[in-house]
């Protein structure tokens, strides 16, 4: 995919989040720094929500809440991520966007294989998981596992999917 198609499908995307329901009634949000081909969500970071970014150590992810003075730093993988902090609270999101490297219309998603999310979310039934992909990423059926977390749905530039 050329770079001016992820930017005209991510703007498409953010432009659908805006407008959602769903994004004016959330006010704690997870969003992410793309890599690669990844949609792009940063737009959302510049609104009027409290939003929050991951970091990852290890095995461990955490979410720090964004701000203009947010200092980034860059992992041997390219992820741009807030240094991690052993003493950080769990952020209290009601909404969380996370990438997808594919996705089946069943809800069942691939990402980077990590299972970062997965086990930050595996406790929690309180932060509305949404997967966000471009369209081309949507497969047949794809295979989940026990410990996988379910999404409530996955944004495209085509489509909002309900899980």
């Amino acid at each position: 995919m050329s770079a001016a198609q992820v930017q005209k499908n991510s703007q498409a995307i953010v432009h659908k989040i805006l407008l959602s329901t769903l994004w004016q009634k959330a006010q704690h949000i997870g969003l992410y720094l793309p890599i690669h081909h990844e949609v792009d969500l940063t737009d959302l970071l510049n609104t009027d929500k409290t939003c929050y970014l991951p970091s990852i150590q290890g095995h461990n992810m955490q979410f720090h809440q964004h701000h203009k003075q947010l200092e980034l730093q860059t992992t041997d993988y390219g992820l741009r991520q807030p240094a991690y902090n052993d003493r950080l609270p769990q952020a209290a999101m009601d909404l969380c966007f996370l990438p997808l490297v594919g996705f089946d219309d069943k809800g069942r998603r691939l990402g980077m294989g990590g299972g970062f999310y997965d086990r930050y979310f595996a406790d929690n039934t309180e932060t509305c998981l949404w997967g966000v992909a471009h369209a081309t990423q949507r497969h047949e059926a794809l295979p989940d596992d026990p410990w996988d977390v379910k999404l409530h749905g996955i944004i495209t530039e085509q489509d909002w999917i309900l899980i």
